[in-house]
C-alpha cells in the first residue's frame, strides 16, 4: 500500500500537521523495525534508546506480538465496553495473577494520561472528604486537562491551563543528586518524606491521595533512595490518604521487576500502567485495591476501552517477558551500561550523575561538578547529532530544557548494540564538553 509513495504528497501532508500532539522533532519518516532497532524509508537503521516512547519493552514488531493481533483483526477489532470478549478475559487473569499484593481489580483505557486521570477519579470515590492531590516536584503524569497540573507546572506553556491547577499540590521530591533542602542522603533523615507529613498536618486542605511514580521519570529519571517510599506509604497509613503509584514507565521489566512496587518491596493503594503492556499497541489502565469501592456505573468508561486487538498484543507480551526472561536481561544490560558509564564518569566532568536501575538509565550532564550547573545544551546536542550516527536517545522534560540523557531501549537490546550507543555517547560528549 505504501511503496512508491511520491515524496510531494508526503511533503503536501506534513504541511496539515498541526504541532502539539504529534510533531516532527526528528529528521526520520519510520518504515520498520525489530528488535531493538527502527530503520528509515531510506533503510538507515537506528538503535532506539527510546523504545518509542518506552512502548517497546520486548523490541519492535515482535512476531508473537504480530501473530496474536493477526489473529484477533481477522475475527473483530472493536466491542462495546457492555461485552465481554475471551481475550478481555485472558488478559484479565493474566494481569490479576501478576498484580502486586491485592491490587486485583482492573480497567482498562488506551492512554497512561487517562489512566492517571481514572486514579484520580477512583481515589475521589473512596476519599470524597480530600480537595487535593499531592504529587512531587519534577513528577510527571500525563497532559489531559485534570493531569496536566501533575507535570511540570513551571513551564511556562502550561501557565496557560492554571486556572484548572488547583486541584493538585506540590511536594518535595527525593532528589539526592540535587536535593531541595540541601541536605546530604542518609544524614538527612528523608528530611523529603518527612516533611510531607508537615505538609498534610499543617495543610488547609485535606488531601485525597498522593500520586507518584515510583522512579521519576520525564523529570530527569530519579530514582529514590531506597527508605523514601515506604515512609510515604507509612505517611499516608497514618493520615488515611490513599497512596497511587504511577508505574504507566516503570511496569513490565524496565526496572529490573516486572513492577517498581516489587522492586521497592512498597505497595500502594491504585497503580496506573501502560506504555510496554501490549508490545507497542496502545493499551493502559489501572489496578486497585480489591477492597475499595470500584467507579461508579458509566464514570469512568470509554468507547475503546474494550480494544481486542490491544487485548490479544498483551497476553503475547506478557508471555514474552515471561518466557524469554526479558526482566532478567534488563537487570544484566542495566549492570553493562551502568558499568561502562561509570568509567567514562572518572574521564568527563560532564557526567554528574549515573542512575538506573535495569534499562531506565539516567546520566545527569552537568557543566561543573561542584556547582552541579545543568549543561542543558550539551544534552540536547548529543540527543540531535546522535540520531545522524544511527543512535537514539531520549532527554528529560521538554526539548532543549532538561539535562539528563536517557537511555531507555528495549529490553532485548544485545551488547553490541549497547557498546555502539555508549561508543557515539562518548564520541559526543566528548566533541560537546
Amino acid at each position: 500500500m505504501f511503496e512508491n509513495v511520491n515524496p510531494k504528497d508526503l511533503d503536501e501532508g506534513r504541511k496539515y500537521l498541526m504541532s502539539g500532539s504529534v510533531g516532527g522533532g526528528l529528521p526520520i519518516i519510520v518504515d520498520s523495525g525489530k528488535g531493538a532497532v527502527i530503520k528509515d524509508t531510506t533503510g538507515k537503521e537506528y538503535i532506539d534508546c527510546t523504545s518509542q516512547a518506552w512502548t517497546y519493552n520486548i523490541g519492535v514488531s515482535h512476531p508473537r506480538v504480530i501473530e496474536a493481533v493477526q489473529e484477533q483483526i481477522s475475527k473483530i477489532t472493536h466491542v462495546r465496553t457492555s461485552f465481554e470478549t475471551v481475550p478481555k478475559l485472558l488478559l484479565l487473569k493474566k494481569l490479576g495473577e501478576l498484580a502486586p499484593k491485592n491490587l486485583k481489580k482492573i480497567s482498562f483505557c488506551l492512554h497512561g494520561s487517562v489512566a492517571n486521570e481514572s486514579a484520580m477519579k477512583l481515589a475521589i470515590t473512596n476519599n470524597p472528604d480530600g480537595m487535593v492531590f499531592l504529587t512531587p516536584f519534577e513528577g510527571y503524569s500525563g497532559r489531559t486537562l485534570a493531569t496536566i497540573a501533575a507535570s511540570w507546572p513551571y513551564h511556562p506553556l502550561n501557565r496557560l491551563f492554571s486556572a484548572y491547577m488547583g486541584n493538585v499540590v506540590r511536594i518535595p521530591n527525593a532528589y539526592c543528586y540535587r536535593c531541595p533542602f540541601g541536605l546530604e542522603y542518609p544524614k538527612c533523615g528523608i528530611m523529603c518524606a518527612e516533611y510531607v507529613k508537615t505538609m498534610i498536618e499543617r495543610g488547609v486542605e485535606p488531601v485525597t491521595a498522593i500520586i507518584i511514580e515510583p522512579m521519576q521519570a520525564s523529570g530527569g529519571m530519579i530514582p529514590p533512595p531506597p527508605e523514601y517510599l515506604k515512609r510515604i506509604r507509612e505517611i499516608c497509613n497514618e493520615f488515611g490518604i490513599l497512596l497511587i503509584f504511577d508505574e504507566i514507565q516503570t511496569g513490565f521489566g524496565r526496572l529490573g521487576a516486572m513492577f517498581a512496587s516489587e522492586l521497592y518491596d512498597v505497595y500502594p493503594d491504585i497503580l496506573t500502567f501502560g506504555k510496554a503492556i501490549a508490545g507497542g499497541f496502545p493499551l493502559a489502565g489501572v489496578m486497585q485495591r480489591d477492597d475499595l469501592k470500584p467507579p461508579e456505573p458509566a464514570s469512568d468508561s470509554f468507547t475503546f476501552a474494550h480494544f481486542p486487538v490491544s487485548f490479544a498484543a498483551a497476553i503475547a507480551t506478557l508471555d514474552v517477558i515471561q518466557e524469554e526472561g526479558l526482566i532478567e536481561k534488563a537487570v544484566k544490560m542495566g549492570a553493562y551500561f551502568t558499568g561502562r558509564l561509570k568509567e567514562l564518569q572518572e574521564k568527563y566532568e560532564t557526567i554528574g550523575d549515573i542512575r538506573g536501575p535495569g534499562l531506565m538509565i539516567g546520566i545527569e550532564l552537568v557543566k561543573d561538578r561542584k556547582t552541579k550547573q545543568p549543561a542543558n545544551d550539551v544534552c540536547h546536542n548529543i540527543v540531535k547529532e546522535a540520531v545522524s550516527h544511527g543512535v537514539i536517545f531520549g532527554e528529560s522534560k521538554f526539548k532543549g530544557l532538561g539535562n539528563v540523557l536517557k537511555i531507555k531501549p528495549p529490553l532485548v537490546i544485545s551488547e553490541a548494540q549497547a557498546y555502539r550507543v555508549l561508543e557515539v555517547f562518548e564520541m559526543l560528549l566528548k566533541k560537546y564538553s
